[in-house]
């Protein structure tokens, strides 16, 4: 019994440290205004993130507001103090001004990031 209570004491103050680590992720910004888009041409912009967590941060997902917004995002883990990316690839399909957005999934504690992109879209010249 005697070894059970001190193997407790020991294991507890380790296992409290490993789950006090979380990953946390901070975009540069969340907000993108494409200046010129033509009708059915593809506008892209790249969302960049840092992982100010004390864990490696993994985006599991970025799923978009329509199907006229295709995303691409950091695949492998991105340990403490680095950088990942949210690409993201916006096609469109009628004129006129436009919103979008794009909610990122990852492992990192809190609010999950909404990504958010505008514009206006004109038709060829």
């Amino acid at each position: 019994m005697k070894k059970i209570l001190l193997g407790l004491l020991f294991a507890t103050p380790l296992m409290t440290a490993g789950a006090a680590e979380k990953a946390k992720i901070e975009f540069n910004e969340t907000s993108y205004v494409f200046q010129e888009n033509i009708l059915g041409e593809t506008s892209e912009h790249v969302f960049v993130f840092k992982n100010t967590g004390s864990a490696p941060l993994v985006v599991t997902d970025a799923i978009p507001s329509c199907g006229c917004v295709k995303p691409s995002w950091t695949k492998q883990p991105v340990q403490p103090g680095d950088t990942g990316s949210v690409h993201v690839y916006y096609t469109s399909k009628v004129s006129g001004a436009f919103h979008k957005t794009i909610k990122v999934y990852s492992n990192a504690q809190g609010k999950k990031p909404m990504l958010t992109i505008t514009g206006e879209t004109k038709n060829k010249k």
